[in-house]
């Protein structure tokens, strides 16, 4: 049944809306927020020049009309437009032509130009193929898979790891993924004897159909475009004096009929393979035509499979009532013989007679828990998910052939193509086997990956701890009035939480803004923090280079009233001490700059204020791309004057040295006398002096480029970067001064001046797995003591050995067997490495003593029981203390 009314108006319009007028049959409604224009005399519209063999079709014809329809609304034509509603919702008032249309008010020259400027009969063949094409994609599939069925053919071409790895085109993909849903816990595929479909009709369905399925989805894009594009009376169009080239529409209409062929071709192939008599497919160019032969083709397609599934249930039935009719005379027989029965137990004694009884009820409940376990699954149609529910849902319609045709030009919600996408989704989201994937972004890690990230967030604790610094914890997750407003163009990376409990929720970006909301809410006065945990950013992941969308932040901060620049140089040499911690990192350096010194840049070459935060992002990417480039980005995108942009390349392209740089800057008095860029100035020559003291000034870039895109950073900015050539990961570590943070949360407005460094240690765990794995051989064991046996029954004794181990902080442990001989358990020590074994026997157990083998030496002493942790720690046994690096 078609939709009551579709209401067009002056805004957008869809391929749906087209097709379900001119195919679909449904009246159109004006929309009611359209003012009339001025009235004039009417006159006659002139559309197409040379009409094609398209415009006989009733569809194309009223494709034009709709497609006409918004245009006038588009121009304000109000009159008009009603007068051409009325020819689309009066059938019988369906012009037999189109190629000019009578309007009861005239147009003016350049009206008439937007509207006739338009190849509008190839629009509106090209609307209606791509329409019907796209309502065919996912009942191709369906149709498809059920044929599958009736072959009972083999899926393997169908599995992800064939088409990820061979052929990982997305409509490919698509197609696969949708034939596997549809077919998931099917009894039939995969289980025919011989290779009777090895064609490849069948084998390479998603192969066909998913170039179809990218082909279509291009052209429904570029289709709606042009239908929605500028009606031509723009100042941009008439300075152009350009027409509408009809090139986009004749490739998508192009894209498409190769497409419908496809699609009419397999389902024609497919059927000749059930039943060899089926006719070839019909010739036909015209696109319009392709699509609705297409779905008659596919409705023919599933008559063979339904007369397949309705002659196996009816052989289920037949087996079912054969079983009941057994059944029923096996019960006749047991009631007589029950009644005998019952004629005995009579003349029994009461107590004997309960006790038969009962174990009568038992016997009766284990035979029908038996029958129902026969029961389930066995005596009904064991189809493809998807297969049973297209079933169920064609057979509800009736004439289920007749459904599947008016399935073609049918995109609404109510529609079968609708229903099965629908279905795909619903499938897909949880009823189809397929193999597990993580998160795209994500990471998981395995012992020995965690044993190296234990050690790493020791040594990182280890510094954190010696500069006085107390941990904290944060939820995982602020509400988003939290989070947003703080980074700046990065805000849109934020994770907002689709279950919210009741309030706008967000994970968690980075630790510093939870951290200044603990500020505000707790008050804990002068505080160095630290604060190891996970962020997550939605971001375009690069794994190579260690940018995860969940991943581990290391901070450290110190907040509160400080003497100037003490804390700033503080965090600096904490930053570079931890990275120093790890060699095999290679040499690092720090870029720092001061974001008071860039807003006295961007305020002396004459950016606007409201635009210093974007020209930041733009110019903190000259450490990844040339002067040009940002260059470029500030003129184009950010809307910065050339003269402006060129003012600021002198500034942004200055590095070097802390101390020359410093001077040089001086010297120039590049800043004038701008108060922000003299305060900075003196903070810097603090610093250095500072740096200087703490020995870590060599490691200092001064770098003007530096920008940081974060929108809470007032002072003092730096990202430590890694210097090595083999190592190409970008920033490792950056941080600043944020004073006016705190006080965003705070409800008096009082600011806690806060300034602090954030590790990424994702990006130091990457190298440094690298180069562990280089060195697997000397990777620790999973524990450092056996604790073995040379006889029977001494699992007691082991566990008591394994309890003394414990809490003496030793890794021990016993194989998990009940009495295993002692070669097995010298062998399990041999292939885990574990480098001791603690030997207990009949006589060791007699005489209070142990034996302790050395496996690298081969050495073995035997101890008395008290004193075997002080052996095993004399000869350089490890403990599991967390605290030891």
């Amino acid at each position: 049944m078609a939709s009551a009314r579709v209401t067009i108006g002056a805004g957008r319009l869809s391929v749906a809306d087209v097709c379900s007028v001119a195919a679909l049959g449904a009246s159109v409604a004006l929309d009611a927020s359209i003012q009339a224009s001025s009235s004039a005399s009417s006159f006659t519209l002139q559309l197409i020049s040379t009409p094609s063999s398209s415009t006989t079709s009733s569809a194309v014809r009223r494709a034009v009309l709709v497609l006409l329809l918004h245009r006038l609304l588009r121009l304000n034509s109000l009159e008009n437009a009603e007068h051409v509603a009325s020819l689309l919702n009066q059938q019988d008032k369906t012009p037999a032509q189109v190629t000019s249309v009578d309007l009861p008010v005239s147009l003016s020259p350049a009206e008439q130009l937007a509207i006739t400027n338009t190849p509008i009969e190839l629009l509106a063949e090209t609307v209606l193929a791509v329409g019907g094409a796209r309502a065919l994609l996912p009942v191709a599939d369906a149709v498809a898979s059920v044929t599958c069925e009736t072959l009972r053919a083999d899926s393997t071409a169908f599995e992800a790891e064939f088409v990820d790895a061979a052929r990982p085109h997305r409509g490919i993909v698509t197609s696969a993924q949708n034939l596997r849903l549809m077919l998931d816990g099917s009894k039939y595929i995969n289980s025919q004897k011989e290779a009777a479909t090895d064609v490849a009709a069948v084998r390479c369905i998603p192969q066909y159909h998913g170039p179809v399925r990218d082909a279509v989805l291009s052209a429904y894009k570029a289709v709606e475009i042009e239908i929605n594009g500028s009606v031509g009376d723009s100042p941009a169009a008439k300075r152009a004096g350009a027409g509408i080239h009809p090139q986009a529409l004749k490739t998508a209409l192009s894209a498409t009929t190769e497409a419908l062929h496809v699609l009419l071709q397999g389902s024609v192939d497919r059927l000749q393979v059930v039943d060899p008599k089926a006719t070839d497919a019909p010739n036909t160019t015209n696109a319009v035509d392709l699509v609705e032969a297409t779905v008659v083709a596919l409705s023919r397609e599933l008559v063979p499979s339904f007369k397949f599934f309705e002659e196996e249930e009816a052989q289920l039935k037949a087996r079912q009532a054969e079983k009941n009719a057994k059944a029923q005379e096996a019960a006749a027989k047991a009631a007589a013989a029950a009644a005998k029965e019952d004629e005995k137990l009579a003349a029994m004694p009461e107590a004997q007679r309960n006790k038969i009884l009962e174990k009568r009820r038992k016997k009766l409940e284990k035979q029908k828990e038996k029958e129902n376990a026969k029961k389930s699954g066995k005596d009904e149609l064991k189809l493809g998910l998807g297969s049973q529910a297209v079933r169920q849902y064609l057979v509800g319609l009736g004439d289920w052939q007749a459904g599947v045709q008016k399935s073609a030009f049918d995109l609404r919600s109510s529609s079968f193509s609708q229903f099965l996408d629908d279905l795909f989704v619903r499938l897909g989201s949880g009823g189809a086997r397929r193999k597990p994937k993580i998160a795209k972004g994500s990471q998981d890690f395995l012992p020995h990956q965690m044993a190296l990230r234990e050690k790493i967030f020791n040594k990182i604790r280890m510094v954190f701890k010696r500069h006085a610094g107390v941990e904290i914890e944060t939820p995982v997750f602020e509400l988003k009035e939290t989070l947003t407003g703080k980074y700046g163009e990065d805000s849109k990376l934020i994770y907002d939480l689709a279950d919210q409990g009741g309030e706008l929720l967000a994970l968690r970006y980075d630790l510093t803004v939870p951290f200044a909301r603990f500020m505000a809410l707790h008050s804990p006065g002068n505080i160095k923090r630290y604060h190891i945990a996970r962020v997550y950013r939605r971001d375009n992941p690069q794994m190579a280079r260690g940018r995860f969308r969940e991943f581990y932040q290391c901070d450290f901060d110190i907040a509160g009233t400080y003497a100037p620049m003490l804390p700033d140089a503080e965090v600096l040499s904490i930053g570079i001490e931890v990275l120093q911690q790890f060699p095999e990192l290679g040499p690092v350096k720090v870029k720092l700059s001061h974001r008071l010194l860039l807003d006295a840049i961007l305020a002396i070459c004459g950016v606007p204020a409201d635009k210093f935060r974007t020209t930041c992002s733009a110019i903190d990417k000259l450490d990844k791309e040339p002067w040009s480039e940002v260059r470029r980005e500030m003129v184009e995108e950010k809307d910065i004057p050339e003269a402006v942009a060129d003012r600021i390349e002198p500034f942004v392209c200055k590095v070097g040295s802390p101390r020359e740089l410093h001077a040089q800057l001086l010297k120039e008095n590049m800043f004038g006398d701008n108060v922000n860029a003299r305060r900075a100035m003196d903070d810097l020559a603090l610093l250095f002096n500072y740096l200087e003291a703490m020995g870590v000034l060599d490691f200092i870039s001064f770098d003007l480029s530096l920008a940081r895109g974060l929108d809470y950073y007032t002072g003092l900015i730096y990202e430590f970067v890694l210097t090595s050539p083999e190592h190409h990961v970008g920033s490792i570590a950056a941080g600043g001064r944020y004073d006016n943070l705190v006080g965003m949360f705070s409800a008096t407005d009082q600011q806690i001046p806060c300034v602090g460094v954030s590790l990424g240690i994702e990006r130091i765990f990457g190298i440094l797995q690298a180069h562990a794995e280089k060195q697997a051989a000397n990777a620790a064991p999973p524990s450092q003591v056996l604790v073995a046996c040379t006889g029977n029954d001494l699992m007691m004794p082991r566990l008591e050995l394994c309890k003394q181990l414990w809490l003496a902080n030793i890794s021990a442990e016993v194989m998990q067997t009940e009495n295993p001989k002692f070669i097995k358990q010298l062998h399990y020590a041999l292939e885990r490495g574990t480098p001791y074994m603690v030997v207990i026997g009949e006589d060791e157990l007699a005489n209070g003593v142990v034996k302790v083998k050395d496996m690298a030496s081969k050495d073995e002493v035997t101890v008395p029981r008290s004193e075997v942790v002080a052996e095993l720690l004399r000869r350089g046994c490890p403990t599991t203390n967390t605290l030891s690096i």
